[in-house]
């Protein structure tokens, strides 16, 4: 198994954003329009709260 490190610039359906001391993470569509949006205390926090409201 290969250790992949993933930049935030190959994440292309999601938008990353630092507000007011949290992180905001998108899911967005081809034009922009954000489908889905979640927040954490960390990147990480921010994107497993998305992953978990899609399943």
């Amino acid at each position: 198994m290969e250790n992949n490190i993933i930049t935030i610039s190959e994440l292309k359906n999601l938008k990353f954003e630092y507000i007011k001391n949290e992180y905001v993470i998108a899911l967005v569509d081809n034009q922009g329009f954000e489908i889905l949006k979640e927040y954490g205390i960390s990147i990480v926090d921010a994107i497993n709260d998305l992953h978990q409201n899609l399943i």
